[in-house]
């Protein structure tokens, strides 16, 4: 045979000192009982004592109910092969009402024997075998419901242990083996009813039996006539006769019902009490699984309530995690918040500054385009005398033509040529001028159009265009220079070779008909100018409607920028609240104690219990 665990030895012996109080209290009842159902006299009961009842009571309640219990206990503290997680509980619970049948199958077998060897011995009537097991049947069922609560007593502590293993978790039961309230009690309750029943039926009817079994002799001496004094004789002896075994049956079993009673009523209230602590400690922030397990529905309390411990752990540490989540998730992003707040910053800086440019261009851009209105003025102006020099050439020519016919006024006409001449030159001079200033207005144009970027590539071209006109227009100028000195050397040689005008006025009008044509040119050039000039205007002007709009879009993105910093702010405000409220559920869960471990209190381990 296996060596027992220290805790099955420890309960074994517990157990075993309970069985062995629970029959020297109970055996002399039973005896007696015994002795009263079969009627047995002094000498009769002292015989069955001294010869009968100890060898039958070595057998039924020492040696076979001890290697019982021994077994019965070693295999409900011993974690069998392939066993479900919760099986050595339900070994353990189940272990007293086994325990408790084990003392009604070896003492109710031994109750039988006795008497039978009564019946045998002293020639009883067999009738009296059936009704004195029922009887002592009765009396050991009553004893077993102290014995169970007793030893349910004694191994509660352990079955608690592994209850707190397990974290609550155990599968209900069913049958004999596994009581339940809602028949325990009223089965208590008809157990001792029935006791009571039957020891009184048992009492009145072996006494009345006596009795009459006594008035039938003597009837049958006295020839059946019976003086009233001989009955009331026997009625006194009769209630003599009850008073004895009333008082002694009556007492034990009225101890062991009140006993019973109030190991169950000790029982309910601890296990309630277990529970209400637990769901106290649980309101107090300070969880534990109630210190109770059992079979019956205050048990089925204790797993629930350990199941709702389990469920709130779980959710208080899914609640702990999903916070310090919120809470590390709050914390980046308000370094995220931050980081951004400080591009932000930068970017508006920097936005600032491109508003100021923008401001300062716009103003440049509004300059430009007056200056290119005047521009465009003195181009037009310039336009206006180039036809008014056109219109004194053709009315040069118109004069020289009249010179072949009048000869004799040719010193005046040369005098007016003369005059003409010289406003001509005025006039080149003039244009030369213009030529230069639109050389300088081109090579501000193009210098501004590389600073306009892409966007002024093509006034860049037109610029560069008209700085080439310009330069056209200066060598068409000196060559008109060159010209009217030709003229002026003509008119000379005119004014001294008056005989020779004549001669010469076709060569002149030729001459001023390549003079009226390199005006046209002039002419033209200056025309093109002012549509050059007219196109830098349109430029410019559309250049300034760009950067009024430029500005515009500016302005705009400041003030989204300044929205954004205020939404930025907003932000951070309420991911401090989160933080804050983050905090303040990591702190709720903390002061419950939920660890990472299922909620598991310290349980009793040293297996003590009152008894």
């Amino acid at each position: 045979m296996s060596s027992l665990s220290p805790e099955a030895a420890k309960t074994l012996s517990k157990a075993w000192n309970i069985r062995q109080l629970s029959s020297t209290v109970g055996v002399p009842a039973l005896t007696y009982m015994a002795f009263l159902v079969m009627g047995l006299n002094h000498d009769e009961g002292m015989t069955l004592l001294k010869y009968v009842v100890p060898p039958i009571a070595l057998i039924t309640s020492l040696g076979g109910p001890y290697l019982v219990m021994r077994w019965i206990i070693q295999r409900a503290f011993t974690t069998l092969p392939g066993d479900a997680p919760d099986s050595r509980l339900q070994r353990l619970l189940k272990a007293p009402s086994l325990l408790a049948v084990l003392q009604v199958a070896s003492t109710l077998p031994g109750a039988g024997t006795i008497t039978v060897c009564a019946v045998v011995l002293f020639g009883k009537s067999p009738w009296i075998i059936l009704w004195a097991v029922v009887v002592l049947g009765l009396q050991i069922m009553l004893l077993t419901i102290v014995e169970h609560s007793l030893i349910e007593r004694t191994i509660q502590p352990y079955a608690v242990q592994e209850f707190h293993r397990l974290n609550g978790t155990i599968t209900k039961g069913s049958g004999v083996l596994w009581p339940r309230q809602s028949w325990y009690l009223p089965y208590a309750f008809g157990v001792f009813v029935a006791n009571t029943l039957a020891v009184t039926l048992t009492i009145f009817g072996r006494q009345s039996y006596e009795a009459y079994i006594s008035l039938m002799k003597q009837s049958e001496t006295m020839n059946g006539a019976l003086p009233w004094s001989m009955l009331q004789q026997t009625l006194i002896t009769l209630a003599k006769d009850f008073t004895i075994p009333t008082l002694f049956l009556g007492g034990y079993l009225l101890l062991t019902a009140t006993l019973s009673a109030w190991l169950l009523a000790r029982r309910q209230k601890e296990g309630a009490e277990s529970v209400a602590a637990a769901l106290e400690g649980l309101a107090q922030g300070k969880p534990r699984l109630p210190e109770w397990v059992s079979t019956d529905e205050i048990g089925d309390l204790a797993a629930a309530t350990a199941r709702v411990f389990e469920q709130l752990r779980s959710f208080s540490m899914s609640l702990r995690d999903s916070a310090l989540a919120l809470q590390s998730s709050a914390r980046q992003l308000g370094l995220s918040t931050s980081r951004q707040s400080e591009v932000l910053t930068v970017q508006a800086s920097a936005l600032q500054e491109t508003q100021v440019t923008t401001e300062e261009i716009k103003n440049t851009s509004r300059l430009a385009s007056n200056t290119a209105g005047n521009i465009l003025n003195q181009t037009e102006r310039a336009q206006s005398i180039s036809a008014s020099g056109e219109l004194a050439i053709q009315e040069g020519m118109t004069g020289l033509e009249e010179i072949g016919a009048q000869v004799r006024d040719m010193a005046t006409s040369i005098k007016s040529l003369d005059e003409q001449a010289r406003q001509i030159a005025r006039i080149t001079s003039m244009v030369k001028d213009l030529a230069d200033q639109s050389n300088m207005l081109a090579l501000n144009a193009a210098i501004e159009a590389v600073r306009s970027g892409e966007s002024g590539k093509g006034f860049g071209v037109v610029a560069k265009e008209i700085r080439a006109l310009a330069d056209q227009s200066i060598r068409a100028t000196q060559s008109i220079r060159t010209i009217l000195q030709n003229i002026g050397t003509a008119i000379a040689k005119a004014a001294l070779l008056t005989e020779k005008g004549s001669q010469r006025v076709e060569t002149s009008i030729q001459s001023i008909r390549n003079f009226s044509s390199q005006v046209q040119q002039i002419s033209g050039i200056v025309r093109d100018n002012a549509n050059s000039v007219r196109q830098i205007a349109a430029a410019v002007t559309q250049q300034d409607a760009g950067i009024v709009q430029i500005t515009q879009a500016v302005g705009d993105m400041s003030r989204v920028m300044d929205q954004t910093m205020n939404q930025l702010r907003a932000s951070e405000e309420a991911i401090e609240v989160v933080r804050q409220v983050a905090q303040q559920v990591t702190g709720f869960v903390g002061q419950y104690g939920w660890s990472q471990d299922p909620v598991a209190p310290p349980a009793n381990t040293n297996g003590t219990a009152q008894v």
